[in-house]
Formats: C-alpha cells, structure tokens, sequence
C-alpha cells in the first residue's frame, strides 16, 4: 500500500523525524483547540464546558498509562530493558489507567451531581487517550532507534483523521457523546494497523529473553517519573477541577478557551528539544559534561525568547483571535490569558528540567518538587477560585508552575553537583 510505504520509508531520517514530529506535535497540541471550536459553534458554551473537564480528566488518567516511561525508554541507549519489557509494563499501566478513570468517574459524577451523559462523555475522553498510552510505547522504540519519523508520521495521521471523524461526528450527529463514541473506534483501528506497518521495521532488532523480574524493575524505576508527570498533570489542571466544583460548565468553558494558548509555549518548545534528548543522552553516556550542560542553558534561553514572544503576541491580538475562534467574547479575559501564558512559560520550563534530570538519572528526586507543589494545589484551589473566579485560577495556575521551576532549579544543579569531573 502507498500510505505503508509513505509511513515506514524515508530517503532523509534527520529531516522527516523533524517535520514529520512537528506535525504530529502540533496536530496532538491543537486537537481540543479544534474539537472546542467546533462544539462551541454546533452545540454551545455548556457541552464545550463538559468536554474540557473530560479532556483535563483523559489527560490526567493518561499520564497513569503513560507512567512518564517515553523519556527513559528513549534515553535507555543501552538497552538495559527489552522492547517487550516495555510492552508489558504499559499494558499493565494502562489497564489501571482504565480501571482508575472509572472508579474516578463514578465518585467525582456522584459528588458533584453530573448528569449521566457527562459521566459517560468522560468515561469514553478516557478510553480515548488510552490508544495515547499504547501508541506511546511504541513510538518510544521507533525514536530509540533512530527512527522519529516513523513516529510522527503515524501519530499525525492518526490525529488527523480522528479529528476529522470526530468533527463530522458533532457536525452530523449534534451529540458530543456520539462524536467521542465514533472517534475512540476509529482512532483504535488506526492505532493497530500504522502501528502493525512499522513495527515490521524493528521486530528484528527487538528479540530477547523476557524477564518478569525486569518488568517488576521498570515500573519500580520508572514510579518516580510516573507520580512526577501524574502530579505534574494534576498541579496544570488543579483550577479547572476548582472551577468544576465551585462555578459551572460555562465558565469551564471560557477558562479552557484562554488557557489553550499555554500549549502553544510547550509545543514550539517541544519541536526543538524533543529532538535532541536521544543526543544529550548520549552526550551525557559519554561523559561529555561540559557540552551537555551547555546545550540545556541554550534550551533556558529559548524557552525564554518564545515565551516572551508569545505574550507580546497575546498582548496585540489574543482575545480578539480568541474570540473568533471559539465564537464566544473573551474579552473580559485579557489579563487573565497572560498570566496564564507567563505560566506557560515556566511550565515549559519545569518540562526541560524534568527530561535533563531524567537523562542524568536523578529522577528520584522529582517526587519531593512534585508532592511539594501538589499538596499546595489542593490546599489553595478552590479557595482561591470561589474567592476571585476565573482570575484566581489563572494566578493560582502562575504560581503553582513558579514554584515547580524552583524546586527542579535546585534539584537539577544538586544532581549535576554529583558529577565533579566536568
């Protein structure tokens, strides 16, 4: 087939797995900015509200499938665990992904009185990402072995198709449960045929002797990143659950409109670096501190140059693109979308410093920053937004990412400290 060949071959590696990573990336960061502008213009304010609370909900639920593995995997340049190791573990998290989102669902929708069709909405956002989870391990290989573009050339096409699934779904039907429903199927059917073509590629590469034992040690290896990026996903959305409990789905709706251009940050940032942490990998492996240390101080420095870029552009012409994007007056929101984008910056920057900690194996450390800023999310919340409303959110969101870049500041430098031959 045309699209097999298309996807698994590359007459240059080191240019598609840029582009191809780009796309997909883009396409993976603007996915419920699109799903919101259609519901939003379709269905209205109210479902665009549940629909962000269930996205916040998936993502959350997905870093337990996930377990924060992608990192490590890639960085696991000495192949100290098999491709199968791997495979086995993410089944394992993410058959608890699915069993935690439906226990979740059930107490939170009592709670806080949903309706049934906002519980099940929720159920299916989260099967949705579970093909996320899955993807992921494998994608994990392609990147370990050079090959990235494989990578971003499944992940885009399977985004984009589901999206459009998704789309016509809302735009046909006019049920967002429906519109989850059609879109979860055909993003799973997808997920095992690209992922059938490209493992054909590494299948050779990948044999060995399973060990259990191994698979045990993974996930205890791998736990300290697991609880950092679930947590780290927690402090990120710690508003809009406030905002769930304490106001309503139509100011969900509006906080989750203002809040989509804090992806914008972490994606321009990811097209950078995520090429780059198989070589800092190895830069590390080699001893080559100096260079290493180096090339994460350039990274600081574009971090700052795009965060920076980016609030002068909301400053301009945010609200009004905003507004037209989603349909709805945002204008009340001006100083809100920049706190939020400041935010976005130094969580941006709290992400290069978890991969450049886990690349020196100091990712133990992760969980103290973690708990630290999470149990001071769960005090403050809801406090602060029944207090000060949507502004409160945005502020408690600025503070919250301030405080996980210090903590990492500290750990970062203790943890290259270890290290006295540079």
């Amino acid at each position: 087939m045309k699209l097999e060949k298309f996807l698994i071959q590359s007459n240059n590696i080191g240019k598609d797995s840029l582009v191809w990573n780009m796309v997909g990336s883009m396409i993976m960061a603007f996915q419920s900015v699109i799903m919101l502008m259609i519901l939003t213009r379709v269905l209205g304010l109210n479902e665009a509200g549940i629909f962000t609370i269930a996205y916040a909900n998936a993502n959350l639920f997905v870093t337990i499938g996930k377990y924060g593995m992608r990192n490590f995997q890639v960085s696991d340049v000495s192949e100290q665990f098999l491709f199968q190791e791997y495979l086995i573990s993410r089944l394992f998290t993410t058959f608890i992904m699915t069993l935690v989102s439906v226990i979740y669902v059930v107490c939170i929708g009592n709670e806080n009185e949903y309706s049934m069709e906002k519980c099940f909405v929720i159920i299916w956002m989260c099967l949705f990402k579970v093909v996320d989870s899955l993807e992921d391990v494998y994608h994990g290989l392609y990147q370990q072995k050079g090959r990235l573009d494989v990578a971003g050339k499944t992940m885009a096409f399977r985004l984009g198709i589901t999206l459009i699934v998704f789309a016509i779904g809302i735009i046909f039907l006019k049920n967002l449960l429906l519109a989850v429903i059609g879109a979860t199927v055909i993003t799973v059917f997808l997920l095992i045929l690209f992922n059938k073509w490209a493992y054909r590629l590494f299948k050779e590469t990948v044999k060995g002797k399973i060990s259990f034992t191994h698979v045990r040690d993974l996930l205890k290896l791998c736990f300290p990143l697991f609880l950092g990026s679930f947590l780290s996903f927690y402090i990120g959305n710690a508003p809009k659950y406030a905002i769930d409990s304490v106001l309503n789905d139509e100011s969900q709706a509006c906080y989750g409109f203002i809040s989509m251009p804090i992806f914008v940050v972490g994606l321009l940032n990811n097209f950078i670096f995520n090429p780059m942490i198989y070589k800092l990998s190895v830069m590390w492996n080699e001893g080559k501190k100096k260079e290493f240390i180096k090339k994460i101080l350039i990274q600081i420095l574009i971090v700052l140059g795009i965060t920076s870029t980016c609030i002068m552009g909301a400053y301009i012409c945010g609200i009004p693109i905003l507004s037209i994007l989603y349909n709805t007056d945002l204008s009340p929101y001006k100083i809100e979308l920049l706190i939020l984008l400041l935010g976005g910056g130094f969580l941006a920057l709290s992400g290069l410093l978890v991969i450049t900690i886990t690349i020196i194996r100091f990712q133990n450390s992760l969980t103290i920053g973690y708990v630290i800023v999470s149990l001071l999310a769960y005090i403050l919340s809801e406090i602060v937004v029944e207090q000060y409303l949507i502004k409160g959110a945005a502020c408690l969101y600025l503070v919250l990412m301030i405080t996980l870049c210090f903590v990492f500041g500290l750990f970062l430098i203790y943890g290259l400290k270890r290290e006295r031959k540079f």
